[in-house]
C-alpha cells in the first residue's frame, strides 16, 4: 500500500460533468471520426489555448474548431460542428463528487485541483467560489504546465506540501494519467462516483467520520 498524503482532482469530467456521453465521445460520434483521433487533435489545440502566459488566442470559437477539423481532414464540417457544440447541455457540478472532496478534507487529507483550462476559466472558477472546496487550485493557463506533463503533477504536489509519490490523482482521461508511472503518483481513472469511493476506501483514504 503506497503512502498517501494528498489527493488531486481534475475538474471537467470529474467535478464538473456534462449529461450523457463525454464531450470527446459525443463530438467524435457526431463527426464520424475515431475517438482517439479526435482526442489527439483536440488535445493539441486545447494545449495551445490552455497553456499561458503565451497561450494561443482565437478571435472566435469557429477559428479554433476550424483548425481542429482541418487537422482531422473535415474542415467543411466546421459550421455544423460549432452548432453542435453550442447546443450541448451546460456542464453541471457533480454534488456527489463535491461531497467526497469535502469528506476527504474533514478527515484531514489535503485536497487539490489541477485543470487543463484557460486563465479566463480559472478566474471564473474562483469568482464562483469553487476554489473554497480545495486546499490548492492550479490551472494550466496560470502555471504554463498541462497534464500529462510530469511538471503539472509535481507543481500540484509542491503546492500541497507533499512529495509527488504521496499524491493520488483522479482524472477521467487516460491520456492525462499516462505519465503516472514516470512521475510516481497513484492514478485513479474516474468512471463513477461509486467506483471512485471504493478505490479511495481501498487506499485507506475514506472511513466513517
Amino acid at each position: 500500500m503506497p503512502k498517501i498524503s494528498a489527493i488531486g482532482f481534475d475538474w471537467g469530467g470529474v467535478v464538473s460533468q456534462y449529461p450523457g456521453k463525454s464531450f470527446n465521445d459525443a463530438a467524435a460520434e457526431f463527426l464520424g471520426v475515431d475517438n482517439e483521433a479526435f482526442r489527439r487533435a483536440y488535445f493539441l489545440h486545447n494545449h495551445m489555448v490552455n497553456k499561458g502566459p503565451d497561450a494561443k488566442t482565437y478571435e472566435t470559437a469557429v477559428e479554433m474548431w476550424l483548425e481542429i477539423l482541418t487537422e482531422l481532414g473535415i474542415p467543411e464540417r466546421t459550421d455544423a460542428f460549432v452548432e453542435f457544440v453550442r447546443a450541448r447541455p451546460q456542464a453541471q457540478i457533480n454534488e456527489e463528487v463535491v461531497g467526497l472532496i469535502k469528506r476527504l478534507r474533514r478527515l484531514g487529507w489535503k485536497v487539490g485541483l489541477f485543470s487543463n483550462n484557460s486563465a479566463e476559466n480559472a478566474a471564473d472558477f474562483r469568482y464562483r467560489g469553487y476554489d473554497t472546496w480545495f486546499d490548492v487550485s492550479l490551472f494550466s493557463g496560470d502555471v504554463n504546465r498541462m497534464k500529462p506533463e510530469p511538471e503539472a503533477f509535481e507543481m500540484l504536489a509542491e503546492a500541497l506540501g507533499v512529495p509527488v509519490t504521496e499524491l493520488v490523482f483522479v482524472d477521467d482521461s487516460e491520456r492525462s494519467l499516462s505519465t503516472a508511472g514516470e512521475v510516481g503518483y497513484e492514478p485513479i481513472l474516474f468512471t463513477t462516483v461509486e467506483s471512485l469511493a471504493e478505490r479511495l476506501e481501498e487506499l485507506g483514504l475514506l472511513r466513517k467520520l
